[in-house]
C-alpha cells in the first residue's frame, strides 16, 4: 500500500546561516544564551551573530525587508590568516563549509537529471533565483573581490568587528585540519591554508572526488567543486534543499508525498499527492527549491500539530482517499501508512500546538481502541516513552500517534500493517526527525536502553529542544537522525525514505534437509526483521510425517577474534581470495572503508574499524548498534549440502575423465559436514555448518565493496547487498571437486565461484575462492536474480550457466557459460533488447542425458520469449534458427517470463515445459495489473513422426485453453477440454481472476503434477484486505487439466482423502517461496508466509498433495535417453 509522506522543512531564518553547528565562533562574549551559542557577540553597534562566510546581498532567499535574518546585526567571519578563519572556513570545524573530500553535484533536475554545473567566473548566490528569492547576484571566485556592503560587518580575530568596505579578499579558500597528536582546534599551526589558485599544490584526492583525473585534483577541478558547493550547498537551506532533492528525486512513483514548511509565511501545507508521477515528482521538487524564507522563529510544536490536523481530514479531499477529489468517502483506503519528515537546524520556539492539545500526553493514559477482533489496546504510561513534562514536541508527536486519527471508521477498520517497530493498527502519524548540525544532552546513538530502563529520564522538553526532538521520533514509534554535514544530511534523508520503504513489505524463504521426509529431517527457515534489518536462520525438527516439531540450531557466528581468519574476499584476477582484512584490500578498496571513517571525529574512527565492525567487531558507540550477528535474509533461499550427494556423473561416457573415480569421490562425501548456504544483505554468503549451526566461514563479493561501509552508519537505511541464491555441484579439475556459484542478486551485478570440496575450517582457507566476474569486465551482466545451474558441456568442459539478469548495460537477453576452473564467460546473445525495450535472461533449465552430459538449455526473458539453445560439442547455439520456442503475449503485449521453468517428457517424445509469466523485482510492478499466465508448450525434437521440429509461431492461438473459475471464496476450478495433439502445442491459462495474480516462483515438478505457487501483491488492486496473497496449483502438468481427485487438504484434518474437495488451485497469505518434501506417496509443501509484523518468514504454511493414481517416476534432474 503507498504510504503517505510529508516533508516538512525548517524555513526559519538561522537556516540561511552558512555556519553549523551554532558553537563553532571563538568569541570573547562565551556562551551567552545557555544554549552551547558562541556565535553571539558584542562591539558592532548592538547585538550581533556571526552567521555567514561570506558577505550576502539581500533578497538572496526571499524579497522585501524580510529577505534576510538580521541584517545589519550578521557578522561575516574574515578571509585572513588567523585561527577563527581557520575554524570557520575548515570543514572540520565548520561542518557547512567546503570540504575538499567530498564531490560536490548540482541539485537534481525535477526533469531528472541535476542542474548545470556552477560556473566559477559566476557562481550564483542562489541557484533558482529570481524565483526562490530575488537576488541574482553572482561572485567570480577565481579572482580577488572587493566589497562595499556596510550593512555586514566582519569579524576579526579578536572578536571586535569592523565594516565591509573596501575589504578586498579571495573567496576560493579553505582549511584543512591535520589532526595530528599535539594538534587542537584552536591552533592556528594545526591548519593547513588552501586559496585555489595557481601555485597552490593540492594533497592527495579523496576517493569520492572521482572528478579528478590525476592522484591530486588540479586548480580547475578543485576550483569547479568549490563553485557547485558555493552555489548550491553553501548554507544550510542550501544543503537541506539539495539533500531533500537528492533523496526524493531517487523515490519511485508508487508514494504519495506532501509539502510543509514549519512558518505560515512559508507554505504550511501542500497535500499528498496521488502518487509520486513524474509531473508531481517536479511540483514538489520546484516547491522544494523556491520556496521563499521568512526572517522568523522555529514553531516545530504547531507545525507538527497543523500536520496532524491534515491527518485527520475525513473529505475526498484528504490524505486517505486514492484520488484526491475522486470517488466517495466509503471508499478511502483505511489501512494507508503516514510519516511525517520533520527536518530542522534549531532548538524549537514560538507558538504551541492550538486547541488546548499541551498536555502531557506520553505521561498519562490514552485512549481505548478496538482491534477487528474486538480485542482492545490502551496505552498506559511506560519507559522509554512517557516524562514528567507537557507541551513539548514528544507530547504532540505521541498524541497523534497514540489517538486514533479517524474515529468516523468502525474497529473492523482498524488494520493499518503493523511491525515490530510500530505496533499501531489503528489510524495514526509517525513523525522522523532530523536534526541539522544539532546535539542534545542524550546519544541517540547509545541510550535508548537507559531511557527503557529507567537508568536515564528524558530532561524538560522545554530548554532540552534537540532531546525532545529525538523524544518525538521515539514516541511515535519513528526514528531520529543527526547529520552534521551535507553528506550525512542527503544520508540521513535517504535512510527515512528507505525505512519508510521497507516498512511496507517483506519476504523469506525456506530450504530443506532432504526432497524426502525421514527420520531426522529439517526444514531451514531465513526470517528478517525490517526494524533492525537483522535476520536469523533457524533449523526446524520434523517428524516421520514432516510436522514440525521443535527448534534444533539458530545459526549463530563465532567470537570476533576467530571470525576475523574466516571471512574472505576476492581482490583481483591475479590474487583472487584473501581474508577480508584492512591490510588485504585493494587501495581502492580501502578508500570506501577510510572515506566512510572521515566522516566521525577525526581519530575517532579509521577504516580498519569498520573493516572490523563489518565482520562483527566492535561499534565503538558510534557506529550502527547491532544484537544478532546476521544481516536480513531476504531472497536468498537456504541451500541445503548434505554428506553423500550424487550428481550421476557415474554414468559419464567411458573414457570421460572422472568417470572411474566419481563413486570413490561419493563415499568420500559420506564423511563431509553437511553445510547450509545462503546469502544476506550484511554482505556476505554465510556458510553454516548444518550439524552445529555455527558459521564455518563466510564470503564478501568484491563487487558489494563500494557500498560495504553504509552498514557501519547509525542512520542505515536498507540496501541489497548479496541477495541471490547460491548453488552447488561437484565437477572434475584432475581430479573430484564441489563448486560453490553464487550471484549477489539484486545487490549488485556479480557472480563468484569457490571450491566447497571441504567446507570447514582450516582446510577452507583463501585458495579456494575461484573467481568473481562482474559488469565492469562483462558489461552485458545485469543483476541475476536467479539461481546458477552447474553441469557439463559435450566438450568436456564443466560450467555454471546462467542468464544474465536484468538492468545489464547491453539491454539484452544473453546465456552465460563460465568455465568453473578459471572463469573463462561464453556468451550466448539472443539479440533481443534495447535502451527502449530492455530485456534479460532468467534462470536457465538444464535437459541433461543420460551420458551426465548438458544438451539443451531453456531460459525465459523479460520480453516473454522462451528460448531453446543447442547444446553440441561444438559449441553452443540458438534453436529454430535464432528464433525463440514460444512467445508468450496476450494481445500483442508481452508477458515477462522471469521463472526456470519445470519439464517433463511427453508422452508422444519431446518435452513439456511448464512455466508461468510476471515480475515482482521492481518496486512499481506491484502496481501492474497486466493479465498473466500459466503455461504448458510441447518442444517436439525427438517427437515421434516430427523429422523438423519448430517453434510455436502463434502465442496462445496454437495452445489449448484452460478457464479458470472460482470455487468458493478461496479456490479454483478449472476447465478440463481434451486437448488435440495434431493441432495444439499445450495449454494456457490466463491468471485473470484475481487482479494482478503472476508466476514469480519456480514451478516444481511431482511425478506427473506441477505446482505452480502465484502471487498477487496487495497493491496491484490498492486494497486494504491484506499484505497480498498466493495461490497453490496442482494441475496435470501434461494437459493443464485438474485431477480427478483432491490433492489438496481442504477440510483442514492435514490429510488429502477422499472426504476433501477436488480443486486446481488454493489461494492463502502471501508467501515468496514454496519447498516440497516427498513423504510416502505423497507431498508436503511448505510454504514461509509474511507476519504482517515486519518479521518475515515466522511461520509456515504446510499443505499435503497426493500423487496421481498412475506416476510416473519422480524428475529432479531431468534425463533423456541418448541411444
Amino acid at each position: 500500500m503507498p504510504p503517505n509522506i510529508f516533508y516538512t522543512l525548517d524555513d526559519s531564518g538561522s537556516m540561511m546561516w552558512e555556519m553549523m553547528p551554532d558553537n563553532i565562533a571563538r568569541t570573547g562574549s562565551g556562551d551567552v544564551t545557555g544554549k552551547g551559542y558562541d556565535n553571539y557577540i558584542d562591539g558592532c553597534g548592538g547585538n550581533c551573530w556571526v552567521t555567514n562566510v561570506f558577505p550576502k546581498p539581500a533578497n538572496v532567499y526571499n524579497v522585501g525587508g524580510a529577505g534576510d535574518y538580521d541584517i545589519g546585526h550578521s557578522i561575516v567571519v574574515g578571509f585572513n590568516h588567523n585561527i577563527t578563519v581557520a575554524r570557520w572556513r575548515s570543514s572540520d570545524v565548520n561542518k557547512a563549509y567546503y570540504d575538499p573530500k567530498i564531490l560536490y553535484q548540482p541539485w537534481a533536475d525535477p526533469n531528472g537529471g541535476l542542474m548545470a554545473p556552477a560556473n566559477p567566473l559566476s557562481a550564483l548566490y542562489n541557484p533558482v533565483a529570481p524565483s526562490g528569492g530575488t537576488n541574482t547576484n553572482a561572485i567570480n571566485l577565481s579572482v580577488n573581490q572587493t566589497y562595499a556592503n556596510g550593512a555586514y560587518g566582519w569579524l576579526a580575530d579578536d572578536a571586535t568587528s569592523y565594516n565591509t568596505n573596501g575589504r578586498t579578499i579571495f573567496p576560493a579558500l579553505y582549511y584543512v585540519y591535520k589532526g595530528t597528536l599535539g594538534c587542537n582546534q584552536s591552533t592556528l599551526a594545526c591548519f593547513d591554508r588552501y586559496e585555489i589558485r595557481t601555485g597552490t599544490v593540492f594533497p592527495a584526492k579523496a576517493a569520492a572526488r572521482t572528478d579528478c583525473a590525476g592522484s591530486a585534483c588540479t586548480i580547475p577541478e578543485e576550483l569547479q567543486n568549490f563553485a557547485n558547493w558555493f552555489q548550491y550547498h553553501r548554507s544550510r537551506i542550501l544543503t537541506a534543499r539539495g539533500g531533500s532533492g537528492q533523496a526524493f528525486s531517487k523515490q519511485n512513483s508508487t508514494i504519495r508525498v506532501g509539502f510543509g514548511t514549519i512558518n505560515t509565511t512559508g507554505t504550511v501545507i501542500n497535500k499528498v499527492s496521488n502518487d509520486f508521477s513524474a509531473a508531481n515528482k517536479t511540483n514538489f521538487l520546484n516547491t522544494l527549491y523556491k520556496q521563499r524564507m521568512p526572517a522568523a522563529g522555529t514553531p516545530l510544536r504547531k507545525a507538527v500539530d497543523e500536520v496532524g490536523q491534515y491527518f485527520k481530514d475525513t473529505s475526498i479531499t484528504g490524505p486517505w482517499q486514492t484520488t484526491s477529489g475522486v470517488g466517495l468517502a466509503s471508499t478511502q483506503l483505511t489501512c494507508r501508512q503516514n510519516y511525517n519528515i520533520l527536518m530542522t537546524d534549531g532548538y524549537w520556539n514560538g507558538t504551541a500546538a492550538g486547541g488546548g492539545r499541551n498536555g502531557n500526553y506520553d505521561g498519562t493514559n490514552g485512549p481505548t481502541i478496538t482491534r477487528p477482533d474486538g480485542t482492545t489496546y490502551q496505552y498506559t504510561p511506560a519507559k522509554p516513552y512517557t516524562d514528567t513534562f507537557s507541551d513539548t514536541l514528544a507530547d504532540i508527536a505521541f498524541y497523534y500517534w497514540a489517538n486514533d486519527l479517524r474515529t468516523d471508521w468502525p474497529a473492523a477498520k482498524k488494520n493499518v500493517p503493523t511491525t515490530s517497530a510500530d505496533p499501531a493498527f489503528w489510524q495514526h502519524l509517525t513523525q522522523f526527525t532530523v536534526g541539522l548540525g544539532v546535539k542534545g544532552t542524550l546519544d541517540p546513538s547509545t541510550d535508548l536502553p537507559a531511557l527503557t530502563s529507567g537508568a536515564k529520564v528524558w530532561p524538560d522538553g522545554s530548554i532540552n529542544q534537540i532531546d525532545d526532538l529525538w523524544h518525538a521520533a521515539v514516541n511515535s514509534r519513528g526514528k531520529y537522525f543527526s547529520a552534521s554535514n551535507p553528506t550525512e544530511f542527503a544520508a540521513a534523508l535517504d535512510s527515512s525514505l528507505n525505512t519508510i520503504a521497507e516498512r511496507v513489505g517483506d519476504a523469506a524463504a525456506v530450504g530443506t534437509s532432504s526432497n524426502t521426509v525421514r527420520a531426522g529431517s529439517s526444514i531451514f527457515t531465513s526470517t528478517y526483521r525490517t526494524s533492525d534489518w537483522s535476520g536469523q536462520l533457524v533449523q526446524r525438527l520434523l517428524d516421520d510425517n514432516g510436522v514440525i516439531t521443535g527448534t534444533g540450531w539458530t545459526a549463530t557466528t563465532p567470537v570476533f577474534s576467530t571470525r576475523q581468519n574466516n571471512v574472505f574476499t576476492y581482490i583481483d584476477s591475479a590474487i583472487k581470495g584473501k581474508v577480508f582484512s584492512y591490510s588485504n584490500l585493494a587501495p581502492t578498496d580501502k578508500a570506501y572503508f577510510d572515506t566512510e571513517a572521515a566522516t566521525y571525529p577525526a581519530t575517532t574512527v579509521t577504516g580498519t574499524n569498520i573493516v572490523d565492525y563489518i565482520i562483527g567487531g566492535p561499534d565503538l558507540n558510534r557506529l550502527r548498534p547491532r544484537t544478532v550477528p546476521f544481516g536480513d535474509f531476504v531472497n536468498s533461499a537456504p541451500q541445503y549440502v548434505k554428506a553423500g550427494d550424487d550428481s550421476g556423473y557415474s554414468y559419464m561416457p567411458t573414457g570421460t575423465p572422472g568417470k572411474g573415480t566419481y563413486g570413490a569421490y561419493l563415499l568420500s562425501k559420506y564423511n563431509r559436514t553437511p553445510m547450509v548456504y545462503i546469502g544476506a544483505n550484511d554482505g556476505m554468503l554465510h556458510a553454516i555448518n548444518g550439524t552445529t549451526g555455527v558459521e564455518e566461514f563466510a564470503y564478501i563479493p568484491k563487487a558489494v565493496m563500494s557500498n560495504l561501509p553504509l552498514l557501519s552508519r547509525t542512520t542505515y537505511g536498507h540496501r541489497f547487498y548479496v541477495d541471490g541464491t547460491p548453488t552447488v555441484g561437484d565437477y572434475y579439475d584432475g581430479g573430484w571437486k564441489t563448486a560453490l556459484v553464487g550471484t549477489t542478486g539484486a545487490g549488485g551485478r556479480a557472480v563468484y565461484a569457490m571450491d566447497v570440496t571441504v567446507p570447514t575450517r582450516p582446510s577452507f582457507n583463501e585458495g579456494k575462492i575461484l573467481w568473481e566476474i562482474n559488469s565492469t569486465t562483462q558489461p552485458e551482466l545485469g543483476y541475476t536474480i536467479g539461481t546458477p545451474q552447474i553441469g557439463r558441456m559435450p566438450n568436456g568442459d564443466w560450467v555454471a550457466i546462467l542468464g544474465n539478469g536484468y538492468e545489464s548495460n547491453s539491454k539484452k537477453a544473453m546465456l552465460f557459460i563460465i568455465r568453473l576452473s578459471d572463469g573463462v564467460v561464453t556468451k550466448i546473445d539472443t539479440g533481443v533488447g534495447n535502451a527502449t525495450t530492455p530485456n534479460g535472461l532468467a534462470t536457465p533449465k538444464l535437459i541433461v542425458g543420460s551420458d551426465a552430459t548438458i544438451k539443451a538449455i531453456f531460459a525465459g526473458d523479460l520480453l516473454g520469449n522462451l528460448w531453446k539453445f543447442d547444446v553440441k560439442s561444438s559449441g553452443t547455439t540458438i534453436a529454430f534458427s535464432g528464433t525463440p520456442l514460444f512467445q508468450a503475449k496476450i494481445g500483442g503485449v508481452a508477458q515477462p517470463i522471469t521463472v526456470q521453468p519445470d519439464m517433463i517428457p511427453h508422452s508422444n517424445g519431446g518435452m513439456m515445459l511448464l512455466f508461468g509469466t510476471g515480475k515482482i523485482y521492481e518496486t512499481e510492478d506491484a502496481l501492474n495489473t497486466d493479465v498473466q499466465s500459466l503455461y504448458g508448450v510441447w518442444d517436439q525434437t525427438g517427437a515421434s513422426g516430427v523429422s523438423s521440429p519448430t517453434a510455436i509461431s502463434s502465442s496462445q492461438s496454437a495452445l489449448q485453453k484452460r478457464t479458470l473459475s472460482w470455487s468458493g471464496s478461496n479456490a479454483y476450478t478449472v476447465s478440463n477440454e481434451t486437448i488435440d495433439w495434431t493441432s495444439k502445442r499445450g495449454w494456457y491459462m490466463n491468471l485473470n481472476l484475481s487482479t494482478g495474480e503472476r508466476l514469480t516462483i519456480d514451478p516444481q515438478m511431482f511425478f506427473d503434477e506441477i505446482v505452480f505457487t502465484t502471487i498477487i501483491p496487495a497493491s496491484a488492486v490498492d486494497t486494504c484486505s491484506s499484505d497480498g496473497k498466493s495461490t497453490t496449483f496442482i494441475l496435470n502438468a501434461m494437459n493443464g487439466n485438474v485431477f480427478p481427485y483432491p490433492t489438496f487438504d481442504t477440510n483442514g484434518d492435514n490429510k488429502v482423502t477422499s472426504a476433501d474437495a477436488i480443486i486446481a488451485g488454493k489461494q492463502g497469505g502471501l508467501t515468496f517461496g514454496s519447498t516440497l518434501l516427498k513423504n510416502g506417496s505423497s507431498a508436503i509443501i511448505y510454504q514461509p508466509v509474511s507476519s504482517g509484523a515486519g518479521l518475515s518468514g515466522n511461520g509456515t504454511n504446510a499443505s499435503a498433495i497426493a500423487p496421481s493414481y498412475n506416476p510416473t517416476r519422480r524428475i529432479w534432474k531431468q534425463i533423456l535417453r541418448t541411444d
